[in-house]
Order: C-alpha cells, then sequence, then structure tokens
C-alpha cells in the first residue's frame, strides 16, 4: 500500500518539477526577448535636419525642417511608431516683404522586421498640412497622407543604445490645396496665371512639403 502510495506521489512530484522547469524556462526566456529587443526607440530625422540647414547656409534665406519619432515594439518583428515632422521656407524679396510656405505632418507607422530583424518595412498613415503666407495672403490647405518605406536598422554594439535608420520611400498626399489669388483681378491673364500658380504650388506641397520621394536618416536612441 504504502508502495503504491510512493509510487503515485513520485509521479506527481515529477510532474510538478516539470512544469515548474517550463514556467521558469519562459520567464527566463522573456527576458531574454527582454534584452534583446529593446521596446523603445526615438529618433531624429538628421537627413532632413542637416539638408534643410546646409540650404539655409547656401541661400541665406530660412529653410528649416526636422522630424521626431516615437516608435514601440510590441512584437520582435513588429513595431508602432508616430512621428511628427515640421518644414518651413521663408524667402525675402528686394522690396522687404516676405513670403513663408511651411508644413506640419503627424504620421502613424506600422514596421515589420522580417528575418533578423535588421531590415523593416514601412507603412504609413498621417495628416499634413501646409501654409502660405505673404503680406496679403494666409492660406492653409489639408492633406491625408499614406505612404511606405524600406529601411535598415543599425545599432551601435548590442541591440538598444545608438541606433541609424537610413530608409526610403514615397508618400502620397490625398487633398487639394486652396486656391490663391496671386495676381489681384478678374480679368483672363490674371485667372490663367493664378491656376498656373496653383497648379506649380500643389506640385510643390505633394512633391516636397507633404509627400513625394522620402529619404530619412534617423539617429536615435533604444531603450
Amino acid at each position: 500500500m504504502f508502495y503504491i502510495w510512493g509510487i503515485i506521489m513520485s509521479k506527481y512530484t515529477l510532474l510538478g518539477l516539470v512544469f515548474f522547469i517550463i514556467i521558469n524556462g519562459n520567464l527566463f526566456s522573456d527576458d531574454d526577448v527582454e534584452n534583446v529587443f529593446p521596446k523603445n526607440a526615438i529618433t531624429v530625422d538628421m537627413g532632413l535636419t542637416a539638408s534643410t540647414l546646409i540650404t539655409w547656409g547656401i541661400i541665406g534665406d530660412p529653410v528649416f525642417g526636422t522630424a521626431i519619432q516615437y516608435e514601440r515594439q510590441i512584437l520582435n518583428n513588429i513595431s508602432l511608431a508616430g512621428r511628427f515632422e515640421y518644414r518651413v521656407i521663408s524667402i525675402s524679396s528686394s522690396d522687404g516683404s516676405r513670403t513663408t510656405t511651411s508644413s506640419f505632418s503627424a504620421e502613424g507607422h506600422v514596421r515589420y522586421f522580417p528575418g533578423e530583424g535588421i531590415f523593416f518595412f514601412d507603412g504609413m498613415l498621417g495628416y499634413a498640412n501646409f501654409n502660405y503666407r505673404d503680406e496679403a495672403i494666409n492660406s492653409t490647405s489639408h492633406y491625408l497622407k499614406l505612404g511606405a518605406k524600406l529601411g535598415w536598422r543599425i545599432d551601435f554594439g548590442k541591440p538598444g543604445g545608438l541606433v541609424l535608420e537610413p530608409a526610403i520611400g514615397y508618400y502620397w498626399a490625398i487633398g487639394k490645396n486652396s486656391d490663391i489669388a496671386f495676381l489681384e483681378g478678374s480679368d483672363e491673364f490674371s485667372n490663367f496665371f493664378n491656376r498656373l500658380f496653383n497648379q506649380y504650388y500643389e506640385y510643390i506641397i505633394k512633391g516636397y512639403f507633404v509627400g513625394g520621394l522620402q529619404v530619412s536618416v534617423g539617429l536615435g536612441y533604444r531603450f
């Protein structure tokens, strides 16, 4: 009787030990994932910032742009990010007047890291506005943004700490810019050139300020 009871108890004890080992193994595995894949990252688009500052130095008029992004790793190969971008060009004319064009964007990103988590595919959905302002005009347009990028995450050393993220892609801007009367008057000549200038500005807006080819160089910190 005691022999049978001992066998039963030893089986339950063995099962309990196996269960304990499995649970602890999973816990250690999660700790390893935490150490290998930091969950948070903050980056600044140094490519955009540097290029606009160089342009500012060349032409003399204020030209500036920058973007900051916060990324949260939710799985080993998937992350979510929020990105905010600002661009401005302010040009003065010979008569002392100034024309300023600027844009602000708020973007949501989903990143997928195949394989070893070095390269990533980035899908984006966001909102942007564009403002044109001079002595007589102050006009703002609103856009929906869609886009995708292919990028490369480079950790300096082990994962965590300084990180460099070069990426290239394309953004589409959905919306129409507000019509601006660059030339006063309602005659055919004024209407023609106003339409021409508005079309020209729409290409600039959707090709640079809120859309077009995107080449970024994110420099930041993972933790």
